[in-house]
């Protein structure tokens, strides 16, 4: 298996990744150094010219570089791979990220595959396959400029089955859109391993999508392995709030897309009845 990861530069994010990876015996090749990143298109580019080399029938591992962890050997990952019986296996999130217009959204929300809460959909910070079914998948979604996360979602709200989601969180376990609930979705076992409360799984990776480092850190500190880290009041505040909104959804939806499009909808009820009684008034 070919472990891959992309980092432009050396920095206390990726060692926190390397020291993960040097623990569990993992090497990993790093795609990218030196190279100007204008955008997560450039992710995919960077990976299709290292699959090039690659024989069609490789398994390649492929995580972030900057707010990733391994939570164990790739012993344990290649099992589940394997297990789940498909080509290309990706991480999962709570957040729906699908950038385009709203209608246009709503469409390939409601197009999109049933799928387990609270991790229904797909994350491009994480996922294993088969080198030849991935490049190909990817050479089809591949566009210049654009977001590969959103590019992958369009993409499979409309072909259902092309990729395996892990909502199960067996390999890639994901923070997206649940920041500030860790300590309800992780702890740490008697045998010194993560676990994810919600899925009962105990998963490979740990991502912490949208740069909440805050959040990484306060699940991994567990494990006793990972330097010191600290952070502005900055961080924390931003922490607080998203915590405070994931809570809500969580406690709900626990769909972060379903929920601010209820909220929007009830503002604009609830306005809508007003100025209508003030209409009525004048």
């Amino acid at each position: 298996m070919k472990v891959v990861t992309i980092a432009t530069d050396h920095n206390h994010h990726l060692e926190r990744l390397l020291v993960s990876a040097r623990h569990f015996g993992i090497d990993i090749i790093q795609l990218g150094k030196g190279r100007k990143y204008k955008s997560h298109n450039d992710k995919t580019r960077w990976l299709l010219e290292y699959f090039e080399g690659l024989d069609d029938d490789d398994i390649v591992l492929y995580t972030d570089g900057y707010d990733s962890v391994f939570l164990s050997d790739l012993k344990y990952i290649e099992r589940e791979f394997l297990a789940m019986n498909h080509p290309f296996v990706m991480g999962t999130e709570q957040n729906f990220n699908c950038d385009a217009s709203p209608l246009a959204k709503l469409d390939f929300y409601l197009s999109y595959p049933k799928g387990k809460k609270p991790y229904r959909f797909l994350n491009a910070g994480g996922y294993i396959g088969r080198v030849g079914y991935v490049r190909d998948m990817l050479l089809r979604v591949e566009k210049d400029g654009e977001n590969d996360q959103d590019m992958l979602n369009q993409y499979y709200s409309k072909n259902h089955g092309t990729i395996k989601l892990d909502h199960d969180q067996k390999i890639f376990s994901c923070i997206a859109g649940r920041s500030g609930m860790e300590d309800h979705d992780y702890m740490l076992d008697a045998e010194g391993k993560i676990r994810n409360t919600v899925t009962g799984s105990y998963p490979g990776i740990l991502h912490a999508a949208g740069k909440n480092f805050y959040g990484l850190y306060k699940v991994i500190n567990q494990l006793g392995f990972f330097p010191e880290e600290t952070f502005s009041q900055e961080e924390i505040n931003q922490y607080k709030k998203s915590r405070f909104w994931n809570k809500l959804t969580a406690y709900t939806t626990r769909d972060n897309y379903l929920f601010h499009f209820l909220l929007k909808a009830t503002v604009i009820a609830l306005a809508s009845v007003l100025i209508y009684q003030l209409i009525k008034m004048i």
